[in-house]
């Protein structure tokens, strides 16, 4: 017997915001995904998943996303905390 499949975690209404303003911003500025991606130093599927909401993100990530962009965390933040 097989063990039973986990069912994939729901996306979070947090993270689903947050990628939502990425993928916004990045898209506003001319910016693809893998570059991006090299600016944060993560993977180009790292940053689709991010911006999907799939991906979960730390702290220092947002801010290098931010740096990334050219904003602030509390921009890319705002109206998902305040």
């Amino acid at each position: 017997m097989s063990a039973p499949r986990k069912s994939p975690k729901p996306i979070e209404a947090i993270h689903a915001s947050f990628g939502l303003a990425v993928r916004r911003i990045r898209e506003a500025l001319g910016i693809n995904q893998g570059d991006l991606a090299k600016r944060v130093g993560l993977t180009r599927t790292s940053v689709v998943n991010i911006e999907a909401g799939r991906q979960r993100v730390i702290l220092d990530d947002v801010e290098s996303f931010a740096r990334a962009l050219g904003t602030t965390p509390k921009h890319l933040l705002k109206g998902i905390w305040w």
